[in-house]
């Protein structure tokens, strides 16, 4: 059972407040997909390239213990997250997916903030790109939603 507490930081001396600790880092960088997505009429029923770089914070890993997968939060978490939602139902907003995307990360404990950027690579000419980038932490306030969501979004 995973627990739900939040991740403990460190005492400032210098101020006597609660600061966070360093934190490791996961991510999966230029992972593109051909997926539906979009708001306007011409985006309705065709698929475009969408890029996904997702940067999860997450508390310091104990791996060098024993060297076991499951101390460390996996790669293809962060790949099944951005599947899930594809194969869900569709999406109209960058945005909307980013928030999914998330709200999926913080559900394990361990992550601590997510910076996700997703673009799309299509439309545009010349090599441009559109998209959105958040940066969501956990919070006890959103420790709280996101574990209320957990279940709904699984």
């Amino acid at each position: 059972m995973v627990e739900r507490a939040l991740i403990p930081g460190r005492l400032d001396p210098a101020t006597q407040t609660q600061t966070e600790a360093p934190a490791d880092r996961v991510f999966l960088r230029n992972f593109v997909r051909e997926i539906e997505i979009g708001a306007y009429r011409e985006e309705v029923g065709v698929t475009q390239k969408v890029r996904f770089d997702v940067v999860l914070e997450v508390t310091r890993n104990t791996a060098h213990i024993d060297d076991r997968v499951g101390r460390v939060i996996n790669y293809d978490d962060l790949i099944e997250a951005i599947e899930s939602l594809i194969a869900g139902p569709r999406i109209n907003l960058l945005e909307t997916f980013a928030e999914r995307l998330a709200q999926l990360c913080l559900i394990d404990p361990r992550a601590r903030r997510v910076h996700i950027r997703i673009e799309k690579l299509d439309r545009l000419e010349g090599g441009a790109t559109l998209g959105c980038e958040i940066t969501r932490d956990r919070t006890p306030e959103s420790n709280e939603k996101v574990w209320s969501l957990a279940a709904e979004l699984k």
